[in-house]
């Protein structure tokens, strides 16, 4: 049970299902910790930087980073899951410590150290750990009442149920009205079925990035673009002449359906300019820095009002949805305002907003810390760190990433797998991650090399995605070890109605041959008669009730993709598509 050595410190466990809520109150340093041993199997999801998580493993529990926002331990048959959470003042997270491991409770504000009866987090048992997550989340949402649902209760909208394109890989800060037409006309030439496309980082006026010479390294520019300050909520007047409304007009055009706009919480990635023409505008609406920073209030009505202004300019010019990156930085507001308040504050206003203008349709980004994950009430949100193109080390961290962060964040939210590259050698791999996540799809290809063949087993003829119903996640039994350090396959599931799916990878760092086997029911469906079908490797047929898969990959580029569809009586045919990843998902249309 929970206990706390600072006499200050007062902690309340209420008996919830199959577990406990603990709350805190008191005053100073808000420590307290749990009687377990310390040499258990566990997963813990690392809060690894400002902005994303990661799974992490150790051989003991005193291992554990600073930043942990959920840990599963094993025990025997049974699982025992801590889900800390970030309330309306407080957030609570977990470290280890000579013992073991620690909650502990901080308000981001040295005034404000007194706590009362913050929910600080979540502690239930049970014997399937998938299930258990999932349950975790739901009493979460129950006992916060802030509105936060899970993703099974949210509407995804439908601009993501379409195949995408991004600007950022393509352009990066020298995105310009020209170079997206040129896009433009290439996917329409290729005959590719791209519906909507996001004009990324960094359309509009910062005066510093005209200043970046040509052929700066990529790290010099991701260094020179955080020193950016906006100037004004416009496009920039060199690369977009005619105004970003002629740009989105001229996209639409050229036969994309719909545009959306990027821009940064913070305005760009440093502030806005203090005597720019935003800054001015939103002077009711902003707080500057100790730092000389000017960014958002941190304050619901402020806030608000800063957000509501800037997507009612977006959709003026024509936009159908934003994306908001940089969600992540409430630092920024350390002895400004609670993380709780700040939180709370800058994701109503966000949400807010983009329902009023965008009907809900957002991608959030570079928001994965527990303060803005548990304050939202919009469906998408991006789940891994960026994109790197050419590298296959990039994508074992990528397909890490983004299945167990559906653990946790893929509870309340659709996981974003981020944009890719039909022309990169790990395209293939890409699209078949993308395929079994249940969220969107769209590439950043540069301009001239797009692969329309890799595309295609994605989606219908007119960019319609065959979505999964849940965020993917790996198989249970996939949780308690590191994939890349064991001879075992690696598997990511997920559902589609009455049917499952299943993508198998080796991610052995030392690109070892590994095996395993695999069942229908480790997808998440009952247990009974399935007829499967391979994508690769065309196999097909009738698993009984209680049959596996024997499994096999030889190297990194060995992998499947397979699909269980409730047996027919007398009928042993797979009944879906054999062209598409998802084509399980055609018989329900």
């Amino acid at each position: 049970m929970v206990y706390t050595e600072n006499k200050n410190v007062r902690l309340d466990a209420v008996t919830i299902p199959n577990g406990y809520a603990c709350y805190v109150s008191g005053e100073g340093e808000l420590v307290y910790c749990v009687d377990t041993d310390d040499t258990h199997e566990f997963l813990a999801i690392e809060n690894h930087s400002a902005f994303w998580c990661r799974p992490f493993w150790g051989k003991s529990l005193s291992e554990l980073p600073q930043r942990v926002q959920a840990l599963l331990i094993k025990n025997g048959e049974t699982y025992t899951y801590y889900l800390p959470i970030c309330d309306s003042v407080f957030k609570t997270l977990i470290r280890g410590n000579e013992n073991g491991f620690e909650f502990y409770t901080h308000s981001n504000c040295e005034s404000v150290r007194a706590c009362d009866r913050q929910l600080a987090f979540l502690c239930m048992e049970g014997e399937d750990p998938l299930a258990l997550m999932k349950a975790a989340a739901k009493e979460a949402c129950r006992l916060l009442d802030n509105g936060l649902k899970l993703r099974e209760e949210k509407k995804l909208p439908q601009v993501f149920r379409y195949l995408g394109w991004c600007s950022w890989d393509a352009l990066q800060i020298r995105v310009n009205h020209e170079g997206l037409l040129e896009k433009v006309r290439e996917l329409r030439e290729k005959k590719v079925p791209v519906h909507f496309a996001i004009i990324d980082d960094m359309w509009a006026d910062v005066p510093s990035l005209g200043e970046i010479p040509e052929g700066i390294s990529f790290k010099e520019m991701v260094r020179a673009m955080h020193a950016g300050k906006m100037r004004s909520f416009e496009g920039d007047p060199k690369r977009f002449p005619h105004g970003m409304a002629a740009a989105i007009a001229d996209m639409k055009s050229g036969g994309i359906e719909e545009v959306g706009v990027w821009f940064p919480t913070t305005g760009y990635w440093a502030g806005l300019e203090p005597d720019g023409d935003e800054a001015q505008r939103q002077a009711e609406n902003t707080v500057l820095l100790e730092n000389g920073q000017v960014i958002v209030a941190p304050d619901e009505e402020k806030a608000a009002r800063y957000f509501d202004d800037q997507c009612a300019r977006v959709k003026s010019w024509g936009a159908d949805f934003v994306k908001i990156d940089n969600q992540g930085f409430h630092k920024r507001y350390e002895n400004v305002a609670p993380i709780g308040e700040s939180a709370r504050a800058i994701q109503r206003g966000i949400d807010a907003a983009t329902d009023r203008h965008f009907d809900g349709a957002l991608i959030n980004c570079m928001g994965m810390p527990s303060e803005c994950m548990f304050n939202r009430t919009s469906a998408v949100s991006r789940c891994s760190d960026d994109f790197i193109p050419e590298s296959r080390e990039w994508f074992a961290k990528n397909v890490l990433q983004c299945a167990y962060n559906g653990l946790l964040q893929g509870q309340f939210y659709v996981n974003d797998w981020d944009m890719w590259w039909t022309d990169d050698e790990q395209a293939v791999k890409n699209s078949v991650c993308r395929a079994i996540s249940g969220g969107p799809v769209y590439v950043s290809d540069k301009i001239g090399r797009t692969n329309p063949e890799i595309l295609k087993p994605l989606c219908l003829a007119d960019g319609r995605l065959l979505l999964a119903d849940e965020s993917a996640t790996p198989t249970a039994d996939c949780l308690m070890e590191n994939p890349t350090a064991t001879d075992r396959i690696f598997k990511i599931r997920n559902r589609v109605g009455k049917s499952g799916v299943c993508a198998v990878f080796n991610i052995n760092a030392e690109n070892k041959r590994v095996s395993g086997s695999l069942s229908p029911v480790e997808t998440g469906i009952p247990d009974g008669d399935y007829v499967y079908y391979e994508y690769f490797t065309k196999q097909s047929g009738v698993l009984k009730k209680g049959e596996r898969l024997e499994v096999t990959l030889s190297d990194n580029d060995d992998f499947r993709l397979y699909s269980f569809a409730p047996k027919r009586e007398n009928c042993d045919q797979y009944p879906g598509r054999t062209d598409l990843f998802m084509g399980v998902a055609c018989q329900q249309l």
